[in-house]
């Protein structure tokens, strides 16, 4: 191709792709919220995940009433609510022992029967009980779902110390691990005033025994009691659902297909199965388009019962989050598969959190849904310079209206780089560059030809000695 022609070509494309306009992008939808605030937030629905060009969501534009785009950030995802906190009174048992063999030569023995687990000291040989001293207590916490946040201890005493508390942790009554080192411990007085520190922090160690031991104490300090502190289950954030039914792949009995229809961020996923006590082996596989290899995401056991007369059902399968728009199921088999009806996948995400700056005048709106836009969201930080995490975010809370595709008529010849914007930016963009490229390669050839033909005809002139006189 001609240098000149080409380069002029590729200024072109490189224009349309930087000049980039409003109607440049396929959707739009209204911000809905209270006039007068700095910034707002709002939650990205389903139906801009739908809409969107880009996996990262890159493709968002935020406008104001002149067209022009104002500044945005996604906010950090949040790990979700933390679960509620749960007590309970531990039974306590006193340790005694030699101080120079420590808490590791009190021996225990263990008794189990049907009436539960008997805790007692081993039998000692005949004249060791002198010099017996307390070395520390014997926590019984029990059989616990939980992980134990921490341990608030509940002592008496008559003077006031700075010491520090050791924290051991087993299952058996024989080995024994270190759990908190030298956790300070004190009870301070002045003026009538009392500080204490009796709280030690156990990281949602889960245990059935528990021993504690004291440094730095007074000799009369006895431990009457200990109260345990679990935490549930973190409470995660609301989830979007979107049901997709899943077509059978031809010449396969046991694989489905299933479309999203759009980049969800999906990290759930929860399949229906169309039969009573099913019970079935699956393997998932994702990819973003028809061109891509399937890649592994994922296998579980999946099962739908009615016992006791109530429905059981196979919890919802963990994924790592991807906007991969196609995925396969495959079902193991053996054991009949998973019968005839209709197979259906529940996919869940969590919708992004943006937040702008409304700059200029409104209404704004919300653009999405362009092949030629590049990611233009800042950090959180940018955006709101006081942001710090677990502050309260000072953004309004809005909406978005019925998303709409803005009515555009195709640029004619006379604005070349709107037309090639839109050629660029429609369903089939790669096409419309190949045939921009191949007309373009036609053009120069013609000219090249033009140019040849024109310095034949002009013709070379006659040598000197056969001109005419």
């Amino acid at each position: 191709m001609n240098k000149p022609l080409a380069a002029a070509l590729a200024c072109m494309a490189s224009v349309a792709y930087a000049d980039q306009q409003p109607a440049d992008f396929r959707y739009r939808a209204a911000v809905i919220a209270q006039e007068g605030e700095s910034h707002y937030r709002l939650s990205v629905p389903a139906a801009v995940y739908a809409g969107v060009e880009r996996r990262d969501l890159g493709d968002l534009r935020v406008l104001n009433a002149a067209g022009e785009a104002v500044p945005y950030a996604f906010l950090p995802r949040a790990p979700g609510e933390p679960g509620p906190v749960q007590t309970k009174t531990a039974k306590l048992f006193p340790l005694y022992g030699e101080e120079a063999k420590g808490l590791d030569g009190v021996k225990l023995d263990v008794v189990r029967g049907t009436g539960g687990t008997v805790i007692r000291l081993a039998a000692e040989p005949k004249g060791t009980k002198r010099g017996r001293k307390l070395l520390g207590y014997l926590i019984d916490a029990g059989e616990l779902d939980l992980g134990i946040e921490a341990m608030t201890l509940d002592w008496q005493t008559g003077a006031g110390f700075n010491g520090t508390a050791r924290v051991d942790a087993s299952d058996d009554l024989l080995r024994w691990t270190t759990v908190v080192g030298e956790a300070p411990v004190l009870v301070l007085e002045h003026f009538g005033e009392r500080l204490e520190r009796k709280r030690l922090e156990l990281q949602g160690r889960k245990a059935k025994f528990f021993r504690i031991s004291f440094s730095r104490v007074p000799d009369d300090l006895v431990l009457k009691g200990v109260q345990l502190e679990m935490r549930g289950e973190r409470v995660e954030p609301a989830r979007e659902w979107r049901r997709v039914t899943g077509a059978p792949v031809p010449g396969k009995r046991s694989e489905y297909l299933f479309d999203t229809g759009g980049k969800f961020p999906v990290d759930r996923l929860r399949l229906v199965l169309p039969q009573q006590n099913t019970v079935a082996r699956v393997e998932l596989l994702a990819r973003d388009r028809d061109d891509a290899q399937w890649r592994p995401a994922g296998a579980a056991s999946v099962f739908r019962l009615h016992r006791d007369g109530a429905p059981v059902t196979s919890p919802d399968a963990r994924v790592v989050p991807t906007a991969d728009r196609q995925w396969l199921l495959r079902v193991d088999e053996r054991g009949g598969g998973l019968g005839a009806g209709e197979l259906a996948l529940d996919f869940g995400w969590l919708p992004h959190e943006m937040v702008f700056a409304a700059r200029g005048v409104g209404p704004f709106i919300l653009a999405y849904g362009s092949k030629l836009a590049k990611p233009e969201a800042l950090q959180i930080g940018a955006v709101v310079p006081d942001y710090r995490e677990g502050k309260v975010l000072a953004a309004r809370r809005a909406t978005l209206g019925e998303s709409m595709g803005p009515a555009r008529a195709l640029p004619s010849l006379a604005d070349p780089l709107g037309l090639l914007r839109a050629l660029l930016d429609s369903g089939d963009g790669k096409k419309w560059a190949l045939w921009i490229a191949l007309g373009a390669g036609v053009l120069a050839v013609a000219w090249m030809a033009l140019r040849l033909l024109r310095d034949l005809g002009r013709g070379s002139p006659p040598p000197e000695g056969k001109r005419r006189e």
